[in-house]
């Protein structure tokens, strides 16, 4: 497989500190990415383009305004984007995953569109300096077949496994005086789309589990808020080693984030199970020297 790629980009500036700027990028990839939630732990399943399927290709177009004020202390911007997916690869209904050497005849290709709006203001400068970043997004897949016992939600568009059309991060950084300082992250992502059991059903005396639209449902969100403190050695320059002690706690909040939710079958009833990774804030202390 070949294919053209380009990308182009142009900037205007409306005024010293007021400019607005156009891109539109088109791309191929040769390497596609399956992921699956139906694990304990979501994994990723890397396949090579091949003569059954065909490389991805994706366009994008965005714009956006650009400000800043006294002379660049503070800027603000705003971005949106809109992006398309062709060939994009994701399981087919019903796909035989577990020790699958064949995995071409479980997957379907299809289109896929994202598109978002991106919010950030900044102070760069000062005693005290950071941002606030705020991202409503969307990305959506389609996966039709000619056969429709395959087709993912009946060939309608449903979230990737990766849509979070939520993304909120605020980063302060405080200096106390010329030794101490203080910072302080904290970001919010919506939950990640899952398919969830939402019932049984009987088939030749056998009972199955019947599961939701594929990523009908989301895990519970995301947030988590980590601070440091600060503290630096002598400034002189003449001295020959200039050291920093720095102390950080990480999920101060102590928020058992869910990284995953699976399910298990208990006495004739299927049970969900939540698992999280650093549920309790965890404290760091580093010394740092140079020459």
């Amino acid at each position: 497989y070949s294919g053209l790629e380009g990308r182009l980009s142009a900037r205007y500036f409306l005024s010293e500190d007021l400019s607005i700027k156009a891109s539109y990028n088109n791309t191929f990839q040769y390497i596609h990415t399956l992921s699956t939630n139906t694990t304990v732990s979501p994994t990723d399943t890397w396949k090579l383009s091949d003569k059954n399927i065909e490389p991805q290709r994706a366009q994008q177009f965005a714009f956006g305004i650009y400000k800043n004020f006294e002379e660049n202390m503070y800027e603000i911007s705003l971005e949106s984007y809109y992006k398309t997916y062709d060939n994009i690869l994701d399981y087919k209904v019903g796909a035989q995953l577990l020790l699958n050497e064949s995995l071409e005849t479980e997957v379907l290709q299809g289109e896929g569109r994202s598109y978002g709006i991106e919010f950030l203001v900044k102070k760069n400068r000062g005693e005290w300096n950071g941002w606030l970043g705020y991202t409503y997004s969307r990305t959506q897949l389609k996966l039709d077949s000619m056969f429709p016992e395959e087709r993912v939600n009946g060939g309608d568009y449903f979230p990737a496994n990766y849509d979070k059309p939520h993304d909120f991060s605020a980063v302060i950084n405080y200096k106390l005086t010329e030794r101490f300082s203080f910072s302080g992250n904290f970001s919010y992502q919506t939950g990640r789309p899952i398919t969830y059991p939402i019932g049984t059903y009987q088939f030749n005396g056998a009972e199955y589990t019947l599961y939701s639209d594929r990523n009908q449902f989301r895990i519970p969100d995301y947030y988590r808020l980590d601070v440091g403190f600060n503290y630096e050695g002598n400034h002189r320059i003449k001295k020959f080693v200039h050291s920093f002690w720095n102390l950080s706690i990480y999920n101060v909040l102590g928020r058992n984030n869910p990284y995953s939710v699976f399910f298990v079958t208990e006495e004739g009833q299927v049970k969900a199970y939540q698992s999280s990774i650093f549920s309790i804030p965890i404290p760091t202390l580093t010394f740092n020297f140079k020459f």
